[in-house]
């Protein structure tokens, strides 16, 4: 999912010249913070954003700040501090509030409902909130309530169809429809993707799983093998952890369950959703209770 942008645009180059000239601005330190956020030097950025705080130990916005920058280093528990921290000195600081709600989200299944809680009040004060809503669909899909990730998802993208530019939108809603059982509806969707890029291993994989689940595996042996030598093909440049986990949904769709389990042990350490895909994708439907699928996602 995009990831959304603070609405500080002073430059780096600017903020760094203002903190020469006066060491102690706490606001300096906390804009320099964030503009490495952004360029992605989250080191950088918590060196500023403590500094900051040392002089204005109080101030929400650079405490959410760092919480962000937190959770972007997947250091969670101290992102949900910061955002804690932050809305208890202002309460309606909506930006925190619906950031908390995606840092929940990535706390595990404990925590879905606070996640959503958090997401709902951030959207019924700005009905608007297209990043709010994208990641409350998200919710709702780690929840299996997937006609409401559906309604959430067609909402935000009336808003903003760049803002699932992770995967794009129609491939998102086609997997979302796949999990739904709503085969025929996914693969029409993953269908178009196709004829803006032939080889999107996502929508592929969507459409033979889909198939598979709809038709009989031997409807869809040529949809399997069509996804799996396009993952192969971008063993090289592509995202490994993704490809080790769809070629896991292929082998075990096939019944290869030991090859499945393999693939899948070696795309968990690298794959941060190999394990929630799991508990949604139909290609793992009849395995999910397995002792040794359980065994591999617990260790």
């Amino acid at each position: 999912m995009a990831p959304e942008r603070c609405d500080d645009r002073a430059t780096l180059a600017e903020t760094n010249r203002s903190i020469e000239q006066n060491p102690d601005d706490a606001k300096a330190l906390a804009r320099s913070g964030e503009n490495y956020r952004l360029r992605g030097n989250f080191e950088a950025a918590l060196n500023d954003f403590n500094r900051s705080l040392q002089l204005e130990p109080d101030c929400a916005w650079t405490i959410a700040h760092r919480g962000e920058t937190y959770y972007l280093m997947k250091r969670y528990e101290e992102a949900l501090a910061d955002f804690n921290r932050a809305i208890e000195l202002n309460p309606d600081y909506i930006w925190a509030i619906a950031h908390r709600g995606v840092t929940y989200r990535f706390l595990g299944e404990a925590y879905y409902a606070k996640a959503l809680a958090d997401l709902d009040r951030a959207i019924e004060h700005q009905p608007n909130y297209v990043w709010a809503l994208a990641y409350r669909c998200r919710v709702y899909e780690l929840m299996k309530c997937y006609k409401k990730a559906l309604i959430g998802f067609d909402r935000a993208i009336a808003l903003d169809k760049t803002i699932f530019a992770e995967k794009n939108w129609l491939i998102e809603k086609g997997l979302i429809l796949c999990y739904d059982g709503q085969y025929p509806e996914a693969i029409a969707c993953c269908e178009q993707r196709l004829q803006e890029v032939s080889d999107d291993t996502t929508a592929l994989y969507c459409i033979a799983v889909s198939k598979a689940r709809w038709l009989g595996l031997d409807k869809a042996k040529s949809e399997i093998d069509r996804t799996r030598t396009a993952l192969l093909a971008q063993w090289e440049t592509g995202d490994r952890g993704d490809i080790l986990y769809r070629l896991s949904g292929l082998a075990i769709l096939e019944g290869d369950s030991d090859r499945a389990w393999q693939y899948l042990r070696e795309a968990i350490p690298i794959n941060n959703e190999a394990i929630e895909l799991v508990g949604h994708d139909p290609a793992w439907l009849d395995w999910r209770d397995d002792p040794r699928t359980l065994a591999l996602i617990a260790s």
